[in-house]
């Protein structure tokens, strides 16, 4: 079935607000089969990113996708109140890693020369990484369609190296121990350091430039904090043992 932008996000607010089962129930089914419709429109966006590395010849690491699941979804709408959900664009996903920095800017380039779909979001957090330390390139696609129920579905792609990937993994690793939301910049504060001292060290692994706030420190300085950040937060035992 087909679902408006505002028809979304009227299911949304009642699923956050209403106390009433009844209205809950319809909003959450109307809220799944629109979240469903989105798995046709990302099957079809990973079947041409991976023709794509195929023609270029780009062995990627990973390559996968994802359905962003209910309670992400709910912990997004009530971290950013004002968005509404049938504004959210990353209900489906596709991602791939890629080796190194050689071939992320490959595909970086290729994407560029050969858009999938109408790109109405972009955001290279590689170049800019984020304040957290996070690093990624983020494409969002407006999938065309003569199927009115996919039409307009908005689907993100991130592609990023396996550096970075590993980091990211790390952190979602480290933030479900801690029970707090480290990727969103949430939690103890030398949680926090630790992994933007992690993402310079292998920014700079990468020949790429570290975070802003370490621009000043020298490689060294950086190991020597993240050492003793490591063994006060027994960090490294506690994810080996994750």
């Amino acid at each position: 079935m087909m679902y408006s932008k505002n028809e979304i996000t009227r299911a949304g607010n009642v699923l956050l607000s209403s106390k009433i089962e009844n209205e809950r129930d319809l909003a959450y089914l109307k809220i799944n089969d629109w979240r469903t419709n989105h798995l046709q429109p990302l099957r079809v966006i990973k079947k041409k990113i991976i023709n794509m590395l195929d023609k270029h010849k780009i062995t990627p690491f990973l390559v996968s996708q994802r359905l962003k699941r209910l309670t992400s979804i709910i912990y997004k709408l009530d971290l950013n109140p004002n968005m509404g959900l049938g504004g959210m664009q990353d209900i489906g996903g596709c991602r791939v890693v890629l080796k190194d920095v050689k071939d992320l800017e490959k595909l970086k380039k290729i994407l560029d020369n050969n858009s999938l779909y109408k790109i109405v979001k972009f955001n290279d957090y590689v170049e800019k990484p984020k304040d957290s330390g996070y690093r990624s390139i983020h494409y969002v696609y407006k999938y065309s369609s003569t199927v009115d129920k996919y039409n307009g579905l908005k689907i993100e792609l991130q592609i990023r190296t396996k550096l970075q990937h590993n980091w990211a993994t790390a952190v979602e690793t480290a933030g479900t121990m801690t029970r707090t939301s480290l990727k969103s910049g949430q939690g103890d504060d030398k949680w926090l350091d630790f992994f933007k001292v992690v993402s310079s060290l292998f920014a700079i692994k990468e020949k790429l430039p570290p975070l802003d706030i370490h621009k000043n420190l020298t490689e060294q300085e950086l190991m020597l904090q993240s050492y003793h950040l490591s063994k006060k937060l027994n960090i490294i035992e506690a994810l080996k043992a994750l």
